[in-house]
């Protein structure tokens, strides 16, 4: 592990974090325990033997663990691990502020889309309900409760709402359901009640800088 020379906090975690293909690794283990093998099909583009050694890394500072799953092993994050989640979650707010239009060559995951509802979840009590959502090739399903949010990589049997198309970050950004339903850039199926109750539940703010 590289190290920074310093007694700060922030330099300890970047020690830890700073890495390539760490903090997606982390985001990905957020979202559930993986095995070796779902990680690395989770993440386009990683190579193996970058992710045996950042989850090496992890697991010898104590954030990742290993447990017994079925007959294989799974990589989880540990309880010091698990402490992460609200840095992780703020950091991807922070950055998806600024993010309109995916860039030449980027596409959402199963894991990414799971995370990112887990970051737009917002403090506004709604009705429980179920969606799916559909970004790209990526599809995440999210319980809405009282006071949380679940969340999974995939599709739902039977979801209350399953909402995508392009008008998706405009949606989650301003809350307009009208604009988005009649504009024809969401795909719907449920209730436009419960689409109503989605805005509230999620919000991702979009800063003006990056709009057209």
């Amino acid at each position: 592990m590289k190290t920074y020379g310093q007694y700060c906090g922030l330099a300890r975690a970047a020690e830890v974090l700073g890495e390539r293909w760490t903090l997606v690794i982390l985001r990905d283990l957020l979202v559930g325990p993986k095995r070796f093998n779902e990680l690395r099909t989770g993440i386009p583009g990683i190579p193996s033997n970058i992710l045996t050694t950042r989850l090496g890394v992890l697991e010898r500072a104590e954030v990742v663990e290993r447990a017994v799953a079925g007959r294989g092993v799974v990589y989880r994050l540990s309880d010091y691990g698990r402490d992460l989640e609200p840095i992780l979650l703020a950091i991807g707010r922070w950055a998806a502020r600024r993010m309109d239009a995916p860039r030449e060559g980027e596409r959402p995951t199963d894991s990414s889309l799971a995370a990112a509802l887990l970051a737009a979840r917002t403090d506004t009590t709604v009705e429980p309900f179920s969606v799916e959502v559909a970004v790209g090739p990526a599809v995440a399903t999210a319980r809405v409760g009282e006071t949380g949010v679940s969340v999974a990589e995939g599709t739902s049997p039977d979801p209350d709402l399953r909402l995508g198309g392009p008008g998706m970050r405009r949606l989650l950004a301003d809350g307009d359901v009208d604009a988005a339903l009649s504009s024809g850039g969401i795909d719907c199926e449920g209730p436009t009640s419960l689409v109503e109750e989605f805005v509230r539940a999620f919000h991702v703010p979009l800063d003006a800088s990056v709009r057209e």
